[in-house]
């Protein structure tokens, strides 16, 4: 080394050092944008896995970018730059750019003291070759000692923004290692799915398919409305789906509605078909497979009607081969048994009678018969009594499949009044005055629902003799008296009042009335009373005189209805006339 150099040494070793904090900058730099990227990396894969639970080529995918972007950064931002060569020229160069003073002495001093002077031999080397004096370069040197002595080189490397970053580059990095020691769960779950692990995030939500048993299965009725419940346990998901498919191969995903509280969803399939099998999936949760298997609901397919009525309707009963088909309906007198054979469509578990108003029904178990031949459990018996004017009874079914006749039909019970026979009094028309020997004829026609049991005429006498005075007293008419035997539902009575055995006298009354009954022995025969007839006892010139007064009444109304009659033929014959004159009028 030569002297000038040996004389530079301490400058050239501060250049060295600054040569070294520039490459340690370069490599604080490159890290900490490292760092930074990867916790950057770690923020969005994580959040994006943890919200949407990525499939697992997407997190592979995430993977290499973030392997990429690393590898990059590592490149551009540390290998490269730790790689370039940093001369002392560039260094010098540096440092008066920092120090414009010094005016090019340093690198000048730098460049002449690696390339010393020499003398040139030669005729021709004063032509071409370059000399530097010693005098001038030992000069130069000295010159460049004194300019650089009290310059500080450290203060040219500017490195605060370098450690701005690597401040927040350590803080970030410090923070994601406090996370994941915090939650320690989170952190090797995302550990593991980062690489393509299958382990799965902490559940936030909880799902739960209400109204199925342990098995995840259900029963419904074929043809039903199936109304599928999720109850929200834990979280909010912000929707929740369910993917259904039939046995048929048909398929599909359907959104759930909120209900109120937003804690319930649901979803109705209308009219189910068809079992099939469905999950319900909603924020990081996804429920178990549930099946629903579809059963035929019980059902009547068809009902006898047998009548048997009260036996003094003398009614024929319903033969056992010709039973009422009205539909199940039944229309029937009071106290008539009803009994009722009905098949159904599915083998039976158990049945009930339930008979009356709906809200007041009696329910009575009824037994379960086999069908013939087949054997199967399908065939209901039973009966009841008509005791009202409408009712109403239904056939409930439990059928083996577990299911019940959805909606039973209530069939129609008319119960029909056995009414009083009904008495029409043709003679008298009303009260009348008779004499004392009066044989007055009496006439009736009497009707019933189902047949008169007995008619009768009863009779009092009200004298102002106290011992011919009688209280009512009923004769029955005979068979003579009668158009038809006693049982008909229409007989035609006659009879006769005759006064003259009374030996009562003017200023006495007799009363009549007619009376009929029928055959009704439950609860009290129907009985039937006509209005009364009263007769008061007058003199025979008494009643001479009263038909006297009757027929001049007559002959004064015939009278008077003579002259509105000809008063009404004299109007039409003016009309007549004057219309006739109107017709001979002509145009002149």
């Amino acid at each position: 080394m030569s002297t000038l150099a040996e004389r530079l040494s301490p400058v050239t070793s501060r250049l060295n050092r600054i040569r070294g904090r520039i490459r340690r900058l370069y490599a604080l730099d490159g890290f900490s944008r490292l760092l930074l990227a990867l916790a950057g990396f770690v923020a969005v894969s994580f959040l994006a896995d943890w919200a949407l639970i990525l499939p697992v080529g997407v997190r592979l995918v995430f993977l290499a970018g973030g392997l990429g972007l690393a590898g990059w950064i590592l490149f551009r931002r540390v290998l490269y730059p730790l790689g370039v060569r940093i001369t002392d020229d560039d260094l010098a160069l540096f440092v008066e750019r920092h120090y414009p003073e010094i005016n090019d002495r340093l690198i000048s001093a730098i460049q002449l003291v690696r390339a010393p002077g020499q003398v040139p031999t030669g005729p021709d080397a004063m032509k071409n070759a370059t000399y530097n004096s010693p005098e001038l370069v030992e000069a130069l040197v000295s010159d460049a000692e004194q300019a650089v002595a009290s310059i500080d080189f450290n203060r040219v490397v500017v490195r605060k923004y370098v450690g701005k970053l690597a401040g927040w580059g350590a803080a970030v990095a410090v923070f994601l290692l406090v996370l994941g020691a915090a939650f320690p769960v989170y952190s090797s779950t995302y550990l593991n799915r980062i690489v393509g692990g299958s382990k799965k995030w902490p559940q936030r939500t909880l799902l739960k398919v209400l109204d199925f048993d342990a098995q995840h299965r259900r029963v419904v009725a074929r043809g039903d409305d199936l109304a599928v419940a999720v109850e929200v346990e834990k979280g909010k998901p912000s929707r929740i789906l369910l993917t259904y498919k039939f046995r048929t191969g048909e398929q599909g995903v359907e959104y759930m509605s909120p209900l109120a509280g937003g804690k319930r969803f649901q979803y109705t399939f209308p009219r189910v078909s068809g079992p099939f099998e469905f999950y319900v999936e909603g924020g990081d949760d996804t429920t178990a497979l549930h099946f629903i298997e579809t059963v035929t609901p019980p059902s009547i397919a068809g009902v006898k009607i047998y009548y048997e009525y009260p036996p003094y309707m003398r009614k024929a009963n319903t033969p056992a081969d010709r039973a009422e088909t009205s539909f199940g309906n039944v229309v029937a007198p009071f106290h008539t048994k009803v009994r009722f054979e009905a098949t159904v469509n599915e083998d039976l578990q158990g049945a009930s009678l339930s008979l009356g108003l709906k809200g007041k029904e009696v329910v009575t178990p009824l037994p379960v018969g086999k069908t013939v031949p087949e054997g199967r459990p399908r065939l209901l018996a039973g009966e009841f009594v008509v005791t009202e004017t409408a009712s109403e009874y239904a056939l409930e079914l439990k059928a083996a499949n577990g299911l019940g006749n959805r909606d039973p039909i209530r069939f129609a019970v008319k119960g029909i009044e056995d009414r009083a026979p009904n008495i029409e009094v043709r003679e008298p028309l009303g009260d009348e005055f008779v004499t004392e020997l009066c044989d007055r004829p009496l006439e009736i026609e009497v009707k019933d629902d189902y047949g008169i049991a007995r008619i009768f005429l009863a009779y009092r006498v009200i004298s102002q003799q106290p011992d011919k005075s009688k209280d009512w007293t009923s004769v029955e008419f005979t068979r003579e008296q009668n158009s038809r035997d006693y049982g008909e539902t229409q007989i035609h009575s006659e009879t006769k009042l005759n006064v003259e055995p009374l030996k009562l006298q003017a200023g006495d009354h007799v009363e009549i009335q007619f009376q009929a009954e029928d055959f009704k022995d439950v609860g009290g025969r129907n009985v039937r009373n006509s209005k009364v007839y009263k007769f008061p006892i007058v003199s025979m010139g008494t009643l001479e005189k009263e038909l006297q007064d009757a027929i001049e009444k007559i002959k004064i109304l015939l009278k008077s209805q003579h002259a509105r009659q000809d008063t009404m033929w004299n109007r039409t014959g003016r009309l007549n006339t004057n219309f006739g004159k109107l017709e001979q009028l002509t145009p002149e």
